[in-house]
This record gives structure tokens, sequence and C-alpha cells, in this order.
């Protein structure tokens, strides 16, 4: 077998031996349960009429979904902050790599494996929240398949910054460095929204320089799109909705997700250099 498909192979072994996957899905069923009660109680509540729940329920799955992007991302740093720092001070990675198989393809194998945990905890999550926003009130977004997509590229984009950093620093240290980014990043876009509804120029800079850097609020905005239906894209195109940091007026441009396209193979490519000139 490849050495790449092999050391993938292990990861998820070892992560399912930690009962990481575990842990998460343990959690991510109990939100999911509490969102299930809060869903019913909105859609069946007689204090507001059913336009205004039909508007509700859309605005309440995204501070959902909102939130389970966070839980992504922490998953993320988490699985991938001690994935390389942990060996290399155990000394498992020398003993590793004195075969005939190379950093490169363990650092590659490693992160092939981490993606695929966390693509499947990502399917997970959208899969049992949508399908008991359905349950409840009816309600099914408008794409849900990429609305998961962008959810899981956020995760995959920390993910990736986080390997990068596992390969120079400790474990706490590379998962601290990894959430403050990431919650950097959504500050950031709150900056630019902020700015961009009250027209002051600076801040606005702020949140578009931010997604340039780090794409995760980019990518967020782009799961927020397909998470709305037409009828509430019309309510904030009528209020005026570019400062609302939960609402994106449109889809990705082409140009925007070619660069996240290069700034994960640009840190990939900096996590595999930053291996190979490390001594163990």
């Amino acid at each position: 077998m490849n050495p790449t498909l092999t050391i993938a192979a292990l990861t998820i072994k070892e992560a399912v031996r930690r009962r990481l996957l575990l842990a998460f899905v343990t959690i991510t069923v109990g939100m999911v349960g509490i969102s299930a009660w809060g869903f019913d109680r909105l859609s069946h509540t007689h204090t507001i009429t059913s336009g205004e729940s039909h508007l509700a329920v859309p605005d309440a799955l995204i501070l959902v979904m909102f939130m389970f992007s966070f839980v992504v991302a922490l998953s993320a740093s988490a699985i991938a902050s001690p994935s390389i720092s942990s060996e290399v001070e155990s000394g498992v990675l020398m003993t590793v790599v004195a075969r005939p198989i190379r950093r490169t393809e363990v650092l590659l194998g490693k992160w092939l494996g981490l993606a695929l945990l966390l693509a499947g905890y990502a399917g997970i999550v959208c899969a049992l929240e949508f399908g008991v926003v359905d349950w409840v009130s009816g309600f099914v977004p408008p794409n849900p398949v990429l609305a998961g997509v962008y959810l899981f590229a956020e995760g995959a984009l920390l993910l990736t910054l986080s390997l990068f950093l596992s390969t120079r620093m400790p474990a706490i240290a590379a998962g601290v460095i990894g959430v403050a980014v990431f919650g950097a990043g959504w500050l950031a876009g709150v900056v630019g929204a902020l700015g961009s509804n009250l027209n002051i120029g600076a801040l606005r800079t702020v949140g578009q320089v931010g997604r340039i850097l780090l794409p995760t609020d980019g990518l967020w905005h782009g799961a927020i799109y397909y998470l709305q239906p037409p009828s509430l894209i019309g309510e904030h195109l009528v209020e005026g909705g570019n400062g609302n940091p939960f609402y994106a007026q449109g889809a990705l441009s082409w140009p925007y997700l070619l660069w996240v396209a290069c700034w994960f193979l640009i840190v990939l490519i900096a996590a595999v250099a930053s291996l190979e000139r490390r001594e163990l």
C-alpha cells in the first residue's frame, strides 16, 4: 500500500482508539437534541405569525450552524495540533522516518486521515441538524450539500494551519494559536460588516484583509448563502443587510475560491517544508 495511505489509515485508527470521534459525536448529538426542542417551540408557538415563523426558523438555523462551525473548527484544531509535535517529542516520528518512509509522506498521510475524519464529522453534524429541522419545522436549506461542504472547508482550513503549527510548536501552543487565529478571523469579519453598515472604509478594509489572510470567515459566509431561503434574502435586501454578520448577499466568487485553494496549497507546502527541516 502507498505509504501516505497507510499513514492516513493509521491516523484514523489512532483517533478512534483515543475515542475522539466518540466524544465529539456525543457532544453533537446532545446539542442537536437541544436545538430540536428549540426549533419545535419556534415552529409551533402562537405568539408569532406563520410568516414570522418561516423567517425565524432559517435565522435560527444559521445561528445554530454558526455554533457548529466553531465546534468543527475546535475539533480540527484538537485533532491536528498534537499530530506531529507529540510524535516528535515522544520519539515515535524518528522511528517511523528511519524506515523507507519520507517525512512528506508522513505529513500528507496525517493530513489526509484527519481531513477524512473531519469530513465525516461535518457530514454527521449537517445531516443530523438539517434532518431535525426538517422534521420539526418542515424547513430545508436551499442547498444543504454545499452548506455542508463550506462548513467542512472551514474546518479543513484550520486543520491545515494547526498541522503546520504542530511541526514547530508543542501541541498545546499549536492548538491555542489555531483557535485564537480562527477567532481573530471571525472578529475581523464582524468588524468588516460593521464598517459596511456604518460606511467606514477602514473597518471595511479590516474585514476584507482578514478574509484574505485567513479565509475561514469567507467560507462561513459561503455556507450562510446556501442556508438562506429566497424569502430571507429578499427581506435583507429590502432592509439593507450588508452590516449583518449572519447574512450573505451572494455566493463566493470564483477568484476568491481559487485563492482559498491556493491558501490550502501554500500552507500545506509550508508544513511539509517545516517538517523536512526540523531536527528530530
